[in-house]
């Protein structure tokens, strides 16, 4: 049992590693993907789109992982409990990567003349998922409860400069064309910082679980 627990335990390891690479890839991938707009850098945002294969493979590096744990380790009930919530976590880390790099698809096909729209709310809609983000592979690493459910509740910021966002793109919509569709770009790219806020929120909740759940052992 002793050397289960082991072997176990070395898996664990290699799934929080790749957790922490898939943290890093899809982070820099929300910069990045803000910078591009605010540049209109549509050669960083091809970059943006090309590297999302990484975090493709680190998911199917994980659930490849988390299988040979529960298959053949005999895990603990607590344990299943943990490999199932890393399954969740690196998923909406996949997720958050397909969310960045459809912001660079916008950018790549936005007329970079036109700055014009809520673009300082975009920018701190980015600000705040940004510190999430760091605050929830933070919890994650040091198994931080209070943190972890600090970090959910900073959704609500993201949901309120969405609302902001979009109300003065839709009335741009209705008071003017939108020849070159450009409010219409920010509104799909607001959409997508939101989506990046919940799945976030969503992580973080998976991380509180994580560290709340008193499941006993089932020997």
């Amino acid at each position: 049992m002793a050397k289960g627990r082991h072997v176990l335990s070395e898996q664990e390891s290699r799934s929080r590693e790749a957790i922490n690479q898939m943290y890093e890839i899809a982070r820099n991938a929300l910069l990045q993907s803000m910078e591009s707009l605010e540049s209109q850098n549509a050669f960083m945002a091809d970059d943006i789109v090309k590297r999302d294969v990484e975090l493709n493979d680190l998911n199917r590096e994980i659930e490849q992982e988390c299988l040979i744990m529960i298959t053949t380790r005999q895990p603990m009930a607590r344990d299943v409990l943990e490999i199932l919530a890393t399954l969740q976590i690196a998923s909406h880390l996949e997720r958050i990567g397909d969310h960045a790099k459809d912001i660079a698809n916008i950018v790549k096909g936005m007329d970079p003349s036109d700055f014009s729209g809520p673009m300082n709310q975009l920018s701190e809609m980015a600000s705040v998922c940004n510190d999430m983000f760091i605050k929830v592979i933070q919890a994650y690493n040091d198994r931080d409860e209070n943190l972890g459910r600090v970090c959910a509740n900073e959704d609500h910021d993201v949901d309120d400069l969405n609302h902001l966002a979009s109300s003065s793109l839709l009335m741009q919509l209705v008071s003017q064309p939108d020849v070159h569709m450009h409010a219409t770009h920010l509104l799909w790219i607001a959409y997508h910082l939101e989506r990046i806020g919940d799945l976030i929120k969503n992580i973080a909740e998976r991380v509180v679980f994580m560290i709340t759940s008193k499941t006993p052992d089932l020997d």
